[in-house]
Formats: structure tokens, sequence, C-alpha cells
């Protein structure tokens, strides 16, 4: 249903469009194209403010799926000449859909234009808003409707945040101070709370209403700290009866660590518990010195993480004691702390392949036991896998979805929106509606809207749609094949495995093709311009604009000719060259100059990139799996890469590797 008004015309029939929103639509009433052309022509007569064609042109679009969009704007135009009851009836009836912020916004704003209080305390009540604007508006009209004590109360806990509240807490606030507000608690509060925050500016504000003479000193101690932090370094300056020192050293030892990791180590070890440190702010700055000190591999890392973490209480860094005992060769020690981490942990298929690994190691009469490792569909089960000659096992447990079930959800307004939104290349808001719907589905149907974006080629979409369920290995959707003839002929032309580029590929974007990352990396290979810009020169490839890298045949003629230069740089090695297609090549140089002679599994173990890291498994992983998907043969390392492996010696007692040929049953 659609609408025009008249000026004086207060009432409208608004449940009629909100069933529309909630309810399925039948058949269209004419071809996909000629909706969309019509639907296109509406959205430009709405941005001409042509309102009677706009409206026109919405009523003959009857049901099509994207009619929604276009009542919300009417609702939003008309918003002053509709009554307020239909419009809560429109909101309430799509609070799970994302409309209903929109149109809810639009109708406090104009009840707030209103001075309507009364009413707008009713409409907040129907559906909450978390955005502060409108919780300030919120608190403004308890005081407007005379609610002072209950208003007072939602301004203390407004005013005492550690950061700016928006604008329209202003005329609150005004209110709230006329009564004696803020209390000197309450500047200290606020003031200690900003600084906690890094908001400076607001705890010199908040500064100003401290009156108590020792709060007014412990603020100042402050200041001289962040003026000069080596001031820390005297014990006597912080003392352990004040908490507002516990935040002092916390802040003081971080911005420290910039400048002299050392000093801010030794205060933090020194004075952490001895002064008033939260559990939470302890945890997270012991994460953060004991990082800090093993992935720079510094001389004295050991004894660093054996201060901050003498029980082994912190999992994370007792996985950075064995990447440091790995890194040392010292496989002894890290054998023994293998046995010092959590339980969780120690059971994972990482650390099990690496004890076993290490005591055939030490003993080479031991033989490692991979029997449960290689269970594992993971980089580790792989690699037990290889050194076994054991077949890679998929562990594929095809989707128990039925057509039914996939027609079922296909039917909802909601995923009918997306099929259009898709259409017009509107793949954020298809991915709002998404991100709605699935909120309002069990888990069954959940994992059939994503098989239902599989079968559309939203390909990103169906891999976070298995994700979402944990459908780990369902892996007709997680591993999905577009493009393979693309890759197939540009990989065969840098002369790389195409499989490899595949797999790049699906770490980079998940085969989202207009991906871009905040560090600005674009399209399916996510190529920096920069990067791009210098292949392109090289290999003597068309490109001009960053926009480009959008562009399918572009993007992976760059990406493959980037990964064969990365490869050539380092000698054929593969796990050289992903790592440097992810951290650059002038990190992995760095990272082989330092401990370029350890085993290749513990090199990549001891890569200080998280995410390289992870990276790394991920796409040697990544390759097997579309190898034996593809039946074709499958290595997760070649002879070389394998040969330098820890157990190298070992292998060649066993004889060659097999390349492993797969069967049609996936395993």
């Amino acid at each position: 249903m659609t609408f025009s008004l008249k000026p004086r015309f207060h009432l409208i029939a608004l449940l009629g469009v909100s069933q529309l929103l909630v309810s399925a639509p039948s058949a269209y009433a004419a071809t996909d194209a000629q909706q969309r052309a019509l639907y296109t022509k509406a959205k430009a007569a709405f941005n001409k403010g042509d309102s009677v064609l706009a409206d026109r042109l919405t009523q003959q679009l009857g049901d099509y799926p994207l009619v929604p969009y276009l009542t919300v704007r009417q609702i939003k135009r008309d918003i002053s000449r509709l009554d307020d009851q239909s419009v809560k009836q429109f909101v309430v009836a799509n609070r799970a859909t994302p409309f209903g912020d929109d149109v809810q916004i639009a109708r406090l704003n104009n009840l707030k234009s209103q001075q309507n209080w009364t009413a707008y305390l009713t409409a907040f009540e129907d559906y909450p808003l978390s955005k502060s604007k409108y919780q300030c508006d919120k608190a403004y009209a308890t005081l407007a409707t005379g609610k002072i004590q209950e208003a007072m109360t939602l301004a203390d806990s407004m005013w005492v945040v550690g950061y700016s509240q928006d604008s329209a807490c202003d005329p609150l606030f005004a209110e709230w101070m006329k009564k004696g507000h803020p209390t000197s608690d309450q500047g200290k509060a606020r003031f200690w709370n900003a600084v906690s925050s890094k908001n400076f500016s607001i705890a010199k504000y908040a500064e100003k209403f401290i009156t108590d003479t020792a709060d007014k000193q412990d603020a100042a101690l402050f200041w001289k700290v962040q003026n000069d932090l080596s001031l820390i370094e005297d014990k006597s300056l912080l003392h352990d009866n004040k908490p507002e020192h516990g935040i002092i050293l916390a802040y003081a030892v971080r911005e420290l660590a910039r400048k002299d990791i050392h000093a801010a180590a030794d205060v933090w070890i020194r004075d952490r518990h001895r002064l008033a440190v939260t559990p939470e702010k302890q945890h997270a700055l012991n994460d953060y010195f004991g990082k800090r000190y093993a992935k720079g591999f510094r001389s004295n890392a050991k004894q660093v993480l054996a201060k901050l973490d003498p029980d082994f209480k912190e999992g994370e860094l007792t996985e950075w004691r064995i990447r440091l005992e790995l890194a040392d060769k010292d496989w002894k020690g890290a054998l023994g702390l293998i046995t010092l981490l959590p339980d969780d942990m120690r059971s994972s298929d990482r650390w099990r392949y690496w004890r076993e690994t290490l005591k055939a190691r030490l003993d080479s009469n031991y033989t490692p036991d991979y029997s449960q490792v290689v269970k594992e569909r993971s980089f580790y089960g792989f690699l037990a896998s290889e050194l076994s000659n054991d077949p890679f096992r998929m562990n594929h447990r095809p989707a128990n979805i039925t057509e039914e079930q996939k027609a079922r959800i296909l039917g909802l307004p909601a995923m009918q929106r997306m099929r259009e939104l898709l259409s017009f290349g509107l793949e954020y808001n298809a991915r709002v509606e998404w991100n709605a719907l699935v909120k309002q589905l069990d888990e069954s149907d959940k994992h059939a809207a994503a098989h239902i974006a599989y079968d559309w080629g939203w390909y990103d979409q169906a891999i976070r749609g298995a994700a979402l369920v944990k459908a780990w290995d369902d892996l007709d959707i997680r591993f999905p094949k577009p493009h393979l003839p693309l890759f197939a002929e540009l990989a065969t032309a840098r002369n790389i495995n195409r499989t490899w580029a595949i797999a790049i590929a699906r770490q980079e974007s998940a085969y989202h093709q207009t991906a871009r990352s905040r560090v600005g990396a674009r399209g399916l290979m996510q190529l920096m311009p920069a990067t791009a810009r210098e292949t392109a020169k090289k290999y003597d490839i068309d490109y001009k604009h960053p926009d480009e890298l959008f562009q399918l045949r572009t993007n992976v003629e760059l990406g493959t000719a980037y990964l064969s230069q990365m490869l050539e740089r380092f000698d054929g090695n593969t796990v050289y060259a992903t790592a440097a297609y992810n951290a650059g090549p002038h990190r992995v140089k760095r990272w082989l100059e330092q401990r370029g002679d350890l085993p290749l599994d513990a090199w990549i173990e001891t890569i200080p990139f998280d995410e390289t890291r992870k990276y790394v498994q991920n796409v040697l992983t990544y390759r097997v799996i579309y190898d034996v998907l593809s039946s074709n043969p499958s290595r997760l390392l070649n002879d070389k890469e394998t040969a330098s492996l820890a157990l190298s010696s070992l292998n060649l007692k066993k004889g060659p590797l097999e390349t492993k040929v797969p069967s049609t049953q996936i395993q």
C-alpha cells in the first residue's frame, strides 16, 4: 500500500504497510527486469523530491520485495503529518527488520521537535534505542514530564562517563547543574574514567569540579607523571591504599614502554601486585609486556616472561615461552613447557604435534604417535599425515538441509529483499538484511540460509553463515570453487600452483570481489594499490586505477603475478612466499636472517605476527583441501620443504613421502 497526504491528514492505515514488510510477497506482477527498472525510477523520483511521481510508482510496484524501502521513505517524508499510533504499529511490527530503527528514529525526532515529551517516553518504551543521543532525549523527557528525581539519577550516571556525551544531553545537564551537580566525588569519578579512556580533555574539564584536597593532589600527580613518565621508577611515588594510583601505574607503564620497554617492564613487575590494579588490567598488561618481549625475541625474553607469569597461569604467554625455546632449538625445554599448558591448549592438535615431534627429535628410537593428530582437518593434522604417509582427512559432513526447508527460507521477505539488493549490487544493504534475519532463525534455518547464499554465488556470506552455526565440516559451502578456469589460466601463465592461488583468495577475501580492508587492500586477492602498481609495471599488465582491483580478471592477474614474484624471490619456497604475500617480503627476509636456520615447522611456529602465522597455516591447509575436493594429487609441502622439517631425518628413515592421490571417497 502506498499513500499521499493532504496537509491536515493525520491518520493512515500503516498497518497494511507493515504487513507488507513482514509477510511473504506473492508472485510478481511483472518480470524481474521490469520491476527493477520501475524501482529505479521510483528511487530517482524520491531523490528529486517529486512526491507525486514517487508515490505513484511505489503503488505500481505492488508487492515487489524492495517496496518497503520506498515505504520507509514515504513515512520519513510525511512523519510530521502521520498519526503516531499508526507509526507505532509499523515500528513494532518491523522490530526485527532493518526498517524498525530507521522509522523509530524519525518518530522520536518528530516527537522531540513537537516537544511532546509524554508521547516521546511512550514511544521510547515501545522501541528503545541504545544510541546516546536518544538516551539523552529520554532522560530529558523524563525531566520535562515532572519525574525530576528519576531524571537527576539518569544524569548522574550519564555525566560521569569518560567520554563526551551527545550534545542532546546538554539541556539535561544544564538543569542537573542548577541543582548543585556535579559534586566533588562525581568530578573525581569522571576524571579517572576519562584518564582510563585517554580522553584527557574530558579529564581536564572534570578536574575543575574536584574540591577535595586529597583528590586534587591525586589528579595533579597524574598530570605530573604524564609529563615525566620516568617518575614512576621511584617506588615511593605511588601508594597501595590509593586505587587511583593503580590507574596511574597502568597508564604510565604502557606509555613508558613506547620509549623504554625495559624500564616499564621492571616497574610493572615490581608494582603490579603492590598497587590496586584490577585483575582485568593486570591480565592485559601481563599479556602486553610478555608478547612485546617474546615477539621481539629479546635476549632476556625468557626471564621477563618467567617473572610476569611464574605460575604458568597465562596460557598464551606459556605458548610464547615454548616458541622462544623452539627459536633457541632447546627441544627439551620446549617439551617441558608443553606439559605446563592449560588442559585445553595442551590437547590441541598444535601442541600434540609438537609434543610428539620433540620427543622424536630428542630420542632417535622414539616413533612419534600422531594417531590422534592425523584425524584433524588442520595444518598440524595435515603435517602429521604428511610425515606419517597417512591420507588427509577431510571429515566432510554434508548439511542435513532439505529442498523444502530451503524453499521456506527463500520465501521469507528478508531473503527476497536480499536477492533483489544483490541484483542491484547493494551488497552492504543485503548484509544488513542478513544480520537482522539470522537473529530470528534457529540454527538449522541459519544453515539453510547460508546454503541459499551459496546458491546465489554470494560465497563470502555463505562462508560466514557456515561459521555462524559452527558448521566447520560442511565443506560444500565453506570451500566454494568459483572462477576455476580463470585461476587455472592465470596461475599457469605465471608457472605457479593453481590451488595455491585459490587458497590465497579464499583466505584473503572469502571470494568477496569488492572487499576492501581497513588498510586499503582491495578485491578478491586483497592487493594494495602500491603493490598492484609495481607488479603491473614489472609484468606489463594493463592497470591504471586502484578501483580496477575490484575487477575480477585484473585482480587475479595481478595477484598471481605477485605470488610468482614472491615464489621466485624465496627460491621456490611456498611457505616463505605465502608469508611474504601477507606480511611483506622485507619482514620475511628479516625473520629468515634471524631464524632461518630453524626447521621449517619451527620457523612457521615462531612467526612473530599471529595473523601471518595463522595465514600461512590456513593457506597451506586450504590448498590441500581444494586439491582433495577436486580429486587432484595433494601435498602440504614439496620435497625440499618437507626435508627441512624438524623430523626430516626420521622421514628419510621411513622412505620418501608419497604424493597423495585421493580416492573418490572423501575421508
